[in-house]
């Protein structure tokens, strides 16, 4: 599929993986109210497509993501909050997606591009990336849910240094606190993440979100009991699709393969 480009956004469907570019790299893909319509339609779009498995976000240039818009800030200062909570959208509309999302961290990720980064359910970071939450420096209380998300990622302490505190985490520090899985050369980031999201190819797309929305909720479940009755009913699902019989089956002959006497 051709890449597609709408405001400050382009979609890359390669395969199974569906790459979306924040692309204004002049002003360090803020989140505009043109990105911001971008990333949703780009998702609209993703979404609708039965062969794509997985979305890579990352960001054109040297920035993933530098945050919000000064001047909505400055308009909250002056009572209007309306721009602040249009730009959770930006990075709500990822997270609320059904398809799995890898962040492909670029450079720097800052203020609500941490958020973005976070609303996604992988992190793959280049070497020259960065998290800065940068929110105590303005004096503004995180938002957008940036701190439950932030301290599901790392825990208590790391939440704190980097959101009370100002610690900025790079690269080798976010993959070590677990912000982050792994990270990469600059030149490959992209490319690995698509990479990795190719590994999705083999499974039907329904499979795929239902694991993914298990994997969202196993933290609100409640209980082992309650998360015990909700993976027993998916688990029956799963075994009525075809897929599930060709799985064992190829297991079964790999077995068989190890198991039989050599000649």
């Amino acid at each position: 599929m051709e890449a597609q480009s709408t405001g400050r956004v382009t979609l890359d469907v390669r395969g199974a993986v569906a790459v979306v570019t924040l692309d204004h790299p002049k002003r360090r893909n803020i989140l505009s109210a043109p990105m911001i319509r971008g990333i949703r339609h780009a998702f609209d779009q993703l979404e609708k497509d039965t062969a794509v498995r997985c979305a890579v976000v990352t960001g054109a240039g040297t920035a993933f993501c530098a945050g919000a818009e000064l001047a909505a800030l400055e308009r909250a200062a002056g009572g209007d909050f309306g721009q602040v909570e249009e730009i959770y959208e930006g990075f709500l509309r990822v997270a609320r997606s059904p398809v799995v999302s890898i962040a492909a961290v670029n450079g720097p990720a800052i203020g609500a591009g941490v958020n973005l980064a976070l609303a996604c359910d992988v992190r793959l970071v280049a070497r020259s990336a960065y998290f800065d939450t940068r929110f105590a420096d303005m004096h503004l209380h995180p938002g957008g849910g940036h701190v439950f998300l932030l301290e599901q990622a790392v825990g208590r302490q790391v939440a704190t240094m980097a959101a009370l505190f100002g610690e900025r985490l790079p690269a080798e520090l976010a993959v070590r606190t677990g912000l982050a899985w792994e990270q990469y050369d600059d030149a490959t980031l992209v490319d690995e993440a698509v990479r990795l999201g190719d590994r999705l190819a083999r499974h039907e797309a329904v499979f795929v979100r239902a694991l993914t929305a298990t994997l969202r909720s196993a933290s609100a479940t409640g209980s082992h009991e309650a998360a015990i009755a909700h993976e027993a009913y998916l688990q029956r699902w799963s075994t009525t699709r075809p897929a599930f019989l060709d799985g064992v089956r190829a297991l079964r002959e790999q077995v068989e393969r190890r198991t039989r006497p050599s000649s």
